[in-house]
């Protein structure tokens, strides 16, 4: 019988187990027993992955920390350890995030899908939200600056400037040290730390070295801050429902805004969406991103120099790459396409077949609907799950693209 009375009101991670004694899944969360008793209220409340997981638990663990930031990185230690069948990201690589430390003189920091890792680096992880994770990083950079590029400009750059970034010639000994100190932070070995940064304090103090006593004094008040309070990832704390659960949620939403203008409405299960980017009166592309069966999969991505068009032209470049698209059946048949930008670049696509077409125009992230000669605008809420899946699929589709373009702009430098 699981008593949900008995549960801590403290950050920390919760661990469930089967019948079997199996760990099924691992969470962390800022208050653990409001988190936990989220997963036993209606079962009408929670997605159907969600509910199933709820019916296979037999006894809850619960490891208490003093703060957000250790519950994050506990969680992502004990993920990796067991491999819990419901933390389903941990499924596919091209989900979950890991934070990564180069070996090198001066070492990089930064984060890199599975498929991104090397056996030459330090790597911390997985962890299952990436949105914790950059926050987690952009607090961290803040207490011990840190590069993450390979190559850095002689001039300052603008981490530089906001005390992010060490610049190109940073001390190496001193940057190493810090990174060591990262190192113990993200490996959960705060206390540690906090002693190491005390006696270290103490130390330049009484050898009168008075500059790196009052940065050593800096960065323990903020780790002893950053355990006791911080709250900036109280956002990743929201939901109980499993990714799985929130990508339906999402499609569900999405089917249930656009089927009233399709006909005949249709399952959403195929998302296309495409981007054009454009520098000057040179190199001209486009971009396809893609969502099937519950994720984006960068396998299906394509990119497209624009052949027809030597002026910028979003409009006829839009055309150009759906119409070439088109000619590809065996890359699948979307069920939705979606196009970044408002009435024209929807009007281009909508000529070319009878897919159901929307725009997203970036100003009020608007959905646009041509129905022959009127036109649908639709605002979602903010928060709305459905809104969400499709500007992380423009989004996608705008990274692509730009990525192609510079691929192109450095291989015109070089060739000339």
């Amino acid at each position: 019988m699981i008593d949900l009375k008995t549960l801590p009101g403290t950050p920390g991670v919760y661990i469930y187990r089967n019948f079997a004694g199996e760990i099924i899944y691992v969470g962390k969360a800022i208050n653990l027993k409001k988190r936990v008793t989220q997963y036993f209220q209606r079962d009408d409340a929670l997605g159907s992955k969600t509910t199933t997981l709820v019916s296979q638990i037999a006894s809850i663990e619960t490891k208490t920390v003093d703060s957000e930031i250790q519950a994050l990185i506990l969680e992502a230690s004990l993920i990796k350890k067991y491999k819990p069948k419901y933390n389903s990201l941990l499924k596919d690589d091209r989900s979950y995030i890991y934070i990564c430390i180069t070996k090198e003189p001066i070492p990089r920091v930064f984060t890199a899908r599975f498929s991104q890792l090397t056996k030459n680096d330090h790597i911390y992880g997985p962890f299952p939200n990436g949105s914790a994770v950059n926050s987690l990083l952009k607090t961290l950079r803040r207490i011990f600056p840190y590069r993450s590029r390979l190559t850095h400009p002689q001039a300052k750059c603008l981490y530089c400037h906001l005390g992010l970034c060490p610049g190109s010639h940073p001390e190496p000994k001193l940057y190493r040290q810090n990174i060591g100190k990262l190192k113990k932070v993200l490996s959960g070995k705060i206390t540690s730390l906090q002693r190491q940064l005390t006696k270290e304090m103490k130390f330049a103090s009484k050898s009168e070295n008075y500059e790196s006593a009052l940065e050593l004094r800096r960065q323990l008040e903020s780790i002893n801050y950053v355990v006791s309070g911080w709250s900036a990832l109280h956002n990743f704390y929201e939901k109980v429902d499993l990714p799985e659960d929130v990508q339906s949620s999402a499609i569900q939403e999405l089917m249930t805004t656009l089927n009233p203008y399709f006909h005949p409405p249709r399952r959403i299960d195929r998302i296309e969406c495409f981007d054009i980017s454009q520098m000057g009166l040179k190199h001209f592309v486009g971009s396809m991103t893609v969502y099937l069966n519950g994720h984006i999969d960068k396998s299906q991505y394509r990119k497209f120099k624009i052949n027809t068009k030597v002026t910028p032209d979003d409009q006829y470049m839009i055309k150009e790459v759906v119409f070439r698209r088109l000619q590809h059946p065996e890359w699948g048949t979307p069920d939705l396409i979606m196009v970044d930008g408002g009435k024209p670049q929807v009007t281009s696509a909508t000529s070319l077949t009878d897919i159901p077409i929307i725009g997203l125009a970036k100003r009020l992230e608007t959905i646009v609907i041509k129905l022959d000669d009127d036109w649908v605008e639709i605002n979602l809420p903010l928060r709305s799950n459905a809104l969400r899946l499709l500007q992380s699929l423009r989004d996608e589709a705008h990274r692509f693209a730009n990525r192609y373009r510079r691929t192109l702009m450095k291989k015109s430098i070089n060739d000339s």
